[in-house]
């Protein structure tokens, strides 16, 4: 393979100011994956030997017969740089030129953590351009058109952005002395057999109950879980005072009363993301462990209150919100994964086994799917009529900041397609800002949400407002 890397186009004066300021205000450790360069490959590899080309030199105007990105359909990086100070992500596509126009072999929506900084945004595009261009080295170049239309670009002034920038930094710091800024909650509703947002594809019209809490810690991640004539919610549960979070349970009662959560797992890593299920005679739950860089199994001993590791899933490997299911007789696990040192907001990578207690194979060595605003789990993955469903983080504003919800159009060893049919933000007299976990089962309706909380409670104010 043969990487082009010449330097790209001068950059304009824009721009260049906007770099300057951020290197002022929050300086630049080492090097880049974005940085130009004019070292090349050629010593090493000879024309003959590549098989494919990668035109990287960011000109808009790419090499004839390579492989070159584009930027909402566009080619150049001033296309790029259009997407970012409009703070949101290019459509990124990997094409090459044809008489009729391009030819699309890989593509995907990249996330961006930090989408207040300009350079943030340009390094999380040069590695997903870095994951995609594994991808067509996969394929050998195959073409694969799969792209939606993209937003146009406002194209708005860097000065502008940098000022926009810097107001909202200042407006969140503030925030943050009077606020809990990412504080997530734990909702649920009843719900009938076939009434939930995933039959529906839309919020129901009903009021939803939002578990207390004292403010000193948040909830999220919910899970129903039915067993012995109960109804069992898991969750994360994360206490500013640790910054680390466990897993709790608490039940509810018929008319969906909750009892108090109490916690039944702690571990010396952060935990989320409670999946539990039955197999075999026993209960499991595969909560997430990301920052162990592992996914680990428990079994309840007993349930609900003790849960015993019983071996290690994976390994290696920034697994984040596992979701097992099971499709005509094959066994698949979806999740998240930090694929290229990227964000794990973006990439859904795909998983087989023969059950799901495993042992599970990567399917491929790359994600399945690149898209921020329909890749990360957030829910089992459940049947309606003879179709797959799942539900999905939109990320595209944000970590959590919505719900896609998905149907799965096809799922093997060699790929995962899905359609998104719908989008929902919170419903309701929800907290404004997220909605990222949604479940159903045992006659209730789960979800998350998330939004800025007060510190402190006034007096008129109980645990539960």
């Amino acid at each position: 393979m043969l990487i082009s890397m010449r330097p790209g186009p001068p950059l304009a004066r824009g721009l260049a100011l906007v770099e300057q300021i951020e290197s002022l205000l929050y300086g630049r450790g080492g090097s880049s994956a974005c940085d130009a360069t004019d070292v090349g490959l050629q010593p090493w590899i000879s024309d003959a030997q590549a098989d494919l080309e990668f035109d990287l030199t960011g000109a808009a105007t790419p090499a004839a017969g390579a492989i070159f990105p584009l930027y909402d359909g566009s080619p150049g990086e001033d296309a790029r740089d259009a997407a970012l100070l409009d703070r949101r992500m290019p459509r990124l596509q990997l094409a090459r030129a044809t008489e009729a126009g391009f030819t699309i072999l890989a593509e995907g929506v990249p996330a961006n953590e930090r989408p207040w900084l300009l350079q943030a945004g340009r390094e999380a595009v040069a590695t997903r351009l870095t994951t995609l261009a594994r991808a067509c080295v996969r394929t050998k170049g195959r073409p694969l058109s799969m792209a939606g239309v993209a937003p146009a670009a406002r194209r708005r002034l860097p000065e502008l952005f940098v000022a926009g920038a810097l107001a909202g930094r200042v407006r969140a710091r503030l925030g943050r002395l009077l606020a809990h800024e990412g504080h997530w909650r734990v909702g649920w509703r009843a719900c009938a057999a076939g009434e939930g947002a995933l039959d529906r594809l839309e919020w129901p019209r009903a009021a939803w109950t939002w578990l207390p809490d004292d403010r000193r810690r948040y909830f999220a991640d919910p899970f129903l879980f039915e067993h012995g004539g109960q109804v069992f919610v898991f969750c994360e549960e994360f206490p500013y005072s640790t910054a680390k979070a466990v897993i709790s349970v608490f039940t509810l009662d018929a008319q969906g009363r909750p009892t108090a959560p109490r916690v039944v797992l702690d571990r010396p890593y952060h935990l989320s993301y409670p999946l539990v299920f039955r197999h075999e005679g026993q209960i499991w739950m595969m909560p997430e462990s990301s920052t162990r860089r592992t996914l680990e199994l428990y079994r309840a001993d007993p349930f609900p209150d003790r849960w015993v590791l019983d071996r290690i899933l994976l390994e290696g490997l920034e697994i984040s919100d596992a979701t097992p299911f099971e499709t005509g007789g094959r066994h698949f696990l979806t999740a998240a994964t930090s694929d290229d040192g990227g964000s794990s907001w973006d990439c859904l990578s795909l998983f087989s086994g023969p059950g799901p207690l495993g042992p599970w194979t990567r399917c491929g060595d790359g994600p399945a799917l690149v898209d921020a605003s329909a890749a990360r789990p957030a829910g089992r993955v459940e049947k309606r009529g003879d179709s797959l469903w799942r539900p999905a983080q939109d990320c595209t504003r944000g970590y959590g900041s919505g719900l896609a919800l998905c149907r799965i159009e096809s799922v093997s060893e060699d790929g995962f397609s899905q359609t998104v049919a719908a989008r929902l933000r919170p419903p309701s007299g929800a907290p404004p800002e997220g909605v990222h976990t949604l479940n159903s089962g045992a006659g209730f309706e789960t979800i998350d949400a998330v939004g800025p909380r007060g510190r402190w409670k006034t007096p008129d104010q109980g645990d539960g407002s």
